[in-house]
């Protein structure tokens, strides 16, 4: 469990906003005042674009909502006893346009237009401050992210049910905002937020696992997507910036400064995060955009039609991409085997490397296959 050291000091505000502009900005205010007051009990997050603030929020919330996970089951700490945990986001930017600024913010927008949904985190409540002209977001509280839950095992893995779990929860809720009409751009698992609420046991996922042998005892993990500072519209027109999501989990055209990109980028990096999860590691921690893409190539492959099939008829490797390649060779890259196996060796009459290897190329003796994604030849 991820612990909050609790200081209290509290903060009331009054807006110099009639209830009438207010309402015809947003359907999510449902209490008739124009103030709000809370308490910050601690900074839990603090980026580039805003800091977050967990929070004894004071004044109603919409109804029907429900206490924050963290505050129910096995897990809650007696000190959150009577208190409405929230977390309250500020901004960092002035907005001197006031409201008709605020509502173009694609994070706003997007919150706004995307229906709850269980795995999508809720949006409370948003206001200006008029004396500062801060934006502030009022959010529901979680525990921590899927970055610290991984940090927190010390190298103990995850129960495969858990895994599964988490998988369930995180493409549920990424199912949602892309039916929606939106996708994330910045998944990554410090924007999966996550709470604990207990301990359970798990079924055994592993094939090999004798009878009779005990299930796994893992806790118990809500998961919610959070951070929408960088959605957009599936169906807005490109090109979009060239930065998106965390260089590790950014995906390959992406990293090849490809301007028009869509759904598939938050694909990529589910099947990044996952198999962090289950390795505790990122897959890909390339420390350059170039260094990424050669590390994706050394796991996957290049792409190429050239490694034949397997067993089963399957073909190895992703297959031929040509779009990657014109991409690549904007930014003066060149994938190894497209560039240095296809242009030279394929030069070269060799009918056996192992019995004709005084005929490979000497640019060429120094080359070797992927790890995982077949033979070049």
């Amino acid at each position: 469990m991820l612990s909050f050291p609790l200081r209290a000091r509290p903060i009331s505000i009054r807006l110099n906003l009639s209830i009438a502009r207010v309402h015809s900005l947003t359907s999510l205010f449902c209490f008739p005042a124009s103030s709000r007051s809370w308490t910050p009990l601690k900074v839990v997050g603090d980026g580039s674009f805003g800091t977050v603030w967990l929070c004894d929020w004071h004044t109603p919330l919409p109804p029907n909502t429900p206490p924050a996970a963290m505050q129910c089951g096995a897990g809650a700490r007696p000190e959150w006893s009577g208190k409405r945990l929230v977390a309250l986001k500020r901004m960092k930017r002035r907005w001197e346009g006031g409201w008709d600024e605020c509502r173009r913010l694609k994070e706003l927008e997007s919150l706004r237009a995307i229906k709850p949904h269980p795995n999508v985190i809720p949006l409370y409540d948003f206001f200006l401050l008029p004396t500062t002209r801060e934006l502030y977001f009022v959010f529901e509280s979680m525990e921590g992210n899927l970055y610290q839950l991984i940090k927190s095992r010390k190298g103990r893995p995850l129960a495969g049910g858990l895994v599964l779990s988490i998988f369930r929860q995180v493409v549920g809720g990424l199912a949602h905002i892309h039916s929606a009409g939106y996708f994330h751009r910045d998944m990554k698992p410090e924007n999966l937020l996550v709470t604990t609420t207990g301990l359970a046991d798990y079924p055994l996922m592993s094939p090999v696992a004798y009878r009779g042998t005990a299930p796994d005892k893992d806790v118990v993990v809500i998961v919610k997507l959070a951070d929408f500072g960088l959605a957009r519209e599936t169906s807005s027109a490109p090109p979009y910036t060239e930065y998106v999501s965390t260089r590790w989990y950014r995906a390959p055209e992406v990293l090849l400064h490809s301007r028009d990109y869509s759904n598939p980028v938050d694909m990529w990096a589910l099947g990044t995060i996952m198999a962090e999860l289950v390795n505790l590691k990122p897959l890909f921690p390339g420390q350059t955009e170039i260094e990424q893409v050669r590390r994706i190539t050394d796991i996957l492959g290049d792409p190429s039609d050239e490694y034949g099939y397997d067993s089963r008829g399957r073909q190895r490797g992703g297959g031929r991409w040509d779009r990657g390649v014109r991409l690549a060779e904007k930014v003066g890259y060149v994938f190894p085997k497209v560039g240095v196996f296809r242009n030279i060796y394929k030069q070269c009459v060799i009918q056996n490397l192992s019995d004709n290897a005084s005929l490979v190329p000497p640019p060429l003796r120094s080359i070797r296959p992927p790890r995982t994604c077949g033979l070049y030849l």
